[in-house]
């Protein structure tokens, strides 16, 4: 079957507009079993969640009981296919196409890699790249991985794949789809008994949701995916008018470091891998395996800078011009020259091209640089990681984060107005440091997973002092007037991760990662690379707690309102025993029947006295009116609600949220019991009526909601300092409890888990204080 077209997305071109995707439920925790490596061996958590696979725990119950493995999570279905336009298609175990199949015969090669039916030469691209580098190599293709019977053969494989900052395991059993002549649709070996490729092709494939999520795609993203490197790129045709040099600099020095790299001239208009008339595949990804130069043909000329490059379809077209597979530059090398290079003459999709005619017919280079994380690389023709190393001299650090509607979505610096609600995060370069190097990557999370299209994406840097940081985060006055103080910043792009480089003096530097237009949302991760050590810290608001609203507290006291006495009435009337102690469930009824529950009316309440002292006369004035509150507004209750009814039969929607605001509330005050006494239940009383008067005093149209947008400056008002993370997690949860709009229930549950929260974060403080000690 022939290799059809990999169209390359727009992920490489300026910015383009598009609708903003809907945004879905947020990613605490990865799909996958989460993996370390200390000195390259693999370290799994000692408590594994139920919901992850665990290879060697599959691999025994699977031979204990005698079957092979089936993977109920990535079944041998169409739906695992996901593409329509494939039908009838088998799913056969490798030993059931050639019975003497072998994981790997003769180690791995980058001639192993065979493009099927997909569009993922991208993907099998990285692949090829990844085969350099043994020791990188079986970090993802684990070694023991085999069909051999003797070495616990149960049909279960796996592979290890970087996501967003940290590795994981995908577990795969080993059906493979093939076509009505039991020949492999997707990618395969040219060696008919070698399944490695085509197992890494399926585990990727699980790894975002199908094979169809593979169809067009990065080469960078996948050369990520396998190592967790840096991704650049760069366009050589736009390099050939006097950057030759700077080109070979990034390659040779690239390959000197480890660097994977891919290239690819752009799509033909029929989206076809059309081959121009030098044999090269348009739309199509080219891995390069190798940088070399050698000596020039005349004596006394230029060293001549060659590069090798792939095609994954193994078979085909190939270069045709100068120093291709049999052009008569080669006859001027003598034999041991050809040998140092490693010139094959095969039809096996690799040849050699000049740098000049490579910067002339390719329209995009990329370049994955491996992570500091790995520490080390293998020099030339070390076949032991540990036996020849050489250091990076790159250090890293991240941080996630989200774009939010409302909250921190706020688009480029266009949108002025919203502009300062992006997340910022400032990086100090170390004084002494002239012209420090550092690298900034903007990379966008779970989109293909989703089966979202990238959002266009990129990031602005600002010089700023001390005194710029004082208000955090930078308010909009100074976006207003300094735009001088722009130091560098990417593109807006619509690719995955964006990165920049930038040459900083010492000093202080502001950084705000935006999607290009406001209100689009999702997830991001944030990572700088500097040649030395660097200070990457958020630029957020302080967590904590603030003053209560002066337009709450001017209200009066609490405990001398006719809302009080009607709460009061409410404990005594359900608390039990001689201790009078009030349980989880009658504290869930009280809150409903007074704060929540709809169409329960209530009696607007008096103006209450700021000043002067509580005459006799006003006192019995009072008790009349709480009196009056407890008969009408209980009258109201009666009437609409059977005596003893539970509140879950009422309003079934709210019942998770009404429990757990009441076991946050419970949680701060009553020491891990589940009853409550009589200061306690005032605690929390005066807590909600609290939290239920700001919600009054936003709610200025009466409607019983709040915008989403009025969240921070209602939180303000009830007393607490939040931070884009809180913001972010609560309008989360808004998100997951399906609430366009906050009623009085959410906004309380929003004000208790941004209470616990802040203690949370001064507990935290605390114990590292004592830990100092």
């Amino acid at each position: 079957m022939a290799a059809q077209a990999c169209p390359t997305p727009n992920s490489s071109s300026a910015h383009v507009k598009g609708p903003s995707a809907p945004f879905g439920s947020y990613r605490s925790s990865t799909r996958f079993l989460p993996v370390t490596f200390e000195n390259d061996e693999p370290r799994y958590n000692s408590t594994i969640s139920n919901h992850h696979q665990h290879f060697y725990t599959l691999r025994q119950q699977c031979l204990s009981e005698g079957r092979l493995f089936e993977d109920p999570d990535f079944p041998a279905t169409d739906a695992s296919i996901g593409m329509p336009k494939f039908i009838n298609v088998r799913w056969k175990r490798p030993k059931e196409l050639t019975p003497t199949a072998r994981f790997f015969i003769d180690g791995a090669s980058r001639l192993d890699i065979c493009q099927g039916a997909l569009n993922d030469c991208w993907l099998l691209t990285a692949a090829t790249n990844l085969t350099s580098h043994p020791w990188l190599f079986r970090r993802v293709l684990p070694g023991d991985n085999s069909f051999r019977e003797e070495q616990q053969y149960a049909g279960a494989f796996h592979f290890r794949f970087w996501e967003f900052g940290q590795w994981v395991e995908v577990v795969i059993d080993d059906r493979l789809p093939t076509d009505a002549t039991g020949k492999l649709l997707f990618g395969r070996s040219a060696n008919g008994d070698e399944y490695w490729s085509a197992l890494l092709e399926k585990a990727y494939a699980k790894f975002y949701g199908s094979y169809g999520a593979l169809d067009g795609g990065t080469a960078r993203e996948a050369m990520q995916d396998l190592t967790g490197g840096l991704t650049e790129f760069y366009q050589p045709k736009k390099m050939a008018d006097g950057q030759e040099d700077q080109l070979w600099d990034i390659l040779r020095s690239g390959s000197e470091m480890g660097s994977l790299f891919a290239c690819n001239l752009k799509s033909d208009p029929t989206g076809e891998n059309v081959a121009t008339k030098e044999g090269l595949l348009r739309g199509h990804s080219y891995s390069i395996t190798k940088v070399c130069s050698i000596p020039g043909l005349v004596s006394g000329s230029d060293d001549i800078r060659l590069l090798r490059i792939r095609n994954p379809w193994g078979t085909g077209i190939e270069w045709n011009g100068r120093w291709s597979d049999k052009s008569r530059e080669w006859k001027s090398l003598n034999q041991a020259e050809r040998k140092r290079v490693g010139l094959t003459v095969e039809n096996d999709g690799e040849f050699w091209i000049e740098l000049v005619d490579f910067m002339k017919h390719f329209d995009r280079l990329e370049v994955c640089h491996l992570s500091p994380e790995l520490h080390s690389i293998e020099e030339d023709g070390a076949g032991d990681r540990t036996s020849s190393t050489r250091r990076y001299r790159w250090e890293l650090s991240a941080l996630d984060g989200q774009w939010i509607r409302d909250t921190t979505a706020g688009g480029n610096i266009s949108f002025l107005d919203t502009f300062p609600l992006n997340p910022q995060y400032t990086i100090h370069v170390q004084d002494g440091t002239t012209g420090s190097g550092v690298v900034i990557a903007l990379m966008q999370k779970y989109r293909r997973a989703d089966s979202l299209p990238s959002l266009t994406i990129g990031f602005t840097v600002y010089r700023v002092t001390v005194e710029d940081l004082r208000q955090k985060p930078v308010p909009r006055e100074f976006f207003q007037h300094h735009d001088h103080a722009i130091v560098g910043g990417s593109i807006f792009i619509n690719a995955r991760e964006i990165s920049c480089r930038l040459t900083l003096d010492a000093g202080l530097y502001l950084v705000i990662p935006s999607t290009f237009e406001p209100g689009e949302e999702g997830d991001y991760l944030l990572r700088i690379f500097t040649a030395r050590g660097n200070t990457l810290c958020e630029n957020d608001a302080t967590l904590c707690f603030g003053t209560l609203d002066d337009r709450i507290t001017e209200q009066g006291k609490f405990f001398d309102t006719p809302r009080w006495a009607l709460l009061a009435n409410a404990f005594y009337n359900r608390a039990e025993g001689d201790k009078q102690l009030l349980n989880t469930a009658s504290l869930c009824d009280i809150l409903w029947e007074q704060f929540f529950r709809p169409n329960v009316p209530k009696r607007p309440q008096p103006k209450q006295q700021t000043s002067g002292g509580s005459s006799p006369w006003r006192k019995f004035y009072s008790c009349v009116l709480q009196l009056c509150a407890c008969f009408w507004i209980q009258s109201a209750v009666r009437k609409s609600r059977r005596a003893g009814e539970p509140i879950v039969q009422e309003d079934q929607a709210h019942r998770g949220e009404l429990e757990r605001i009441v076991k946050l509330l419970m949680g701060r005050i009553a020491d891990g019991q589940d009853t409550i006494g009589y200061e306690q239940y005032r605690t929390i009383a005066r807590d909600v009526y609290q939290w239920e008067s700001v919600f009054r005093l936003y709610d200025m149209d009466g409607s019983g909601t709040l915008d989403r947008r009025e969240l921070r400056h209602a939180l303000r008002s009830s007393g607490f300092n939040t931070n884009n993370r809180i913001l972010c997690r609560l309008q989360r949860l808004m998100v997951e409890l399906n609430r366009p709009q906050i009623e009085l229930i959410e906004y309380v549950l929003c004000a208790a888990e941004c209470r616990h929260a802040i203690g949370e974060s001064y507990n935290e403080e605390f114990g590292e204080i004592i830990a100092g000690f």
